[in-house]
């Protein structure tokens, strides 16, 4: 990474690092997973499937967790389905309501990438310690409930 400038204050530098890291992030999965014709936000829409949820979730649901657009959502959920990772099932309560599941064939997958996942969650945190991490996580929580209320005081705004 280029020298920063020291021009920038502490919650300049953190705000731009977490775009810059959010990038890299993102172009380091989708390089590690296109052999398997997968991305990171497919990776992702897996992730919170499969953690987020006591029963599988509506497309609505799920889009909400992820904070993601519901188009959005049924963009990357078709794609997965397509691929036999997931698989759309009506509610057998409402038949309206239409949950998504992943398949025997996504779990077993993402089990197989175990071992390269800790490897390279590994290799991102290396160096830091338990105290440090703590820190970091605490802080990116704050700002992530920062964001929220920014955005839910946008979406107030929107609708008056």
């Amino acid at each position: 990474m280029q020298k920063i400038p020291d021009i920038f204050n502490d919650k300049q530098m953190i705000f731009g690092l977490l775009f810059n890291m959010s990038n890299k992030l993102q172009r380091l999965m989708d390089r590690d997973l296109s052999p398997y014709d997968m991305t990171s936000k497919q990776w992702y829409l897996s992730v919170v499937l499969q953690h987020f949820f006591d029963k599988p979730p509506t497309l609505n649901q799920l889009a909400d967790t992820m904070e993601y657009s519901h188009q959005n959502v049924k963009q990357l959920a078709d794609k997965l389905a397509q691929k036999g990772f997931l698989r759309y099932e009506r509610d057998k309560k409402d038949r309206r309501a239409i949950r998504l599941q992943l398949t025997e064939k996504s779990h077993a997958f993402w089990q197989s990438r175990d071992e390269q996942a800790n490897q390279f969650i590994n290799d991102i945190y290396k160096g830091l310690t338990d105290d440090e991490l703590s820190l970091i996580s605490k802080g990116l929580q704050k700002i992530s409930e920062n964001l929220s209320l920014l955005d839910n005081s946008i979406h107030e705004e929107d609708e008056a």
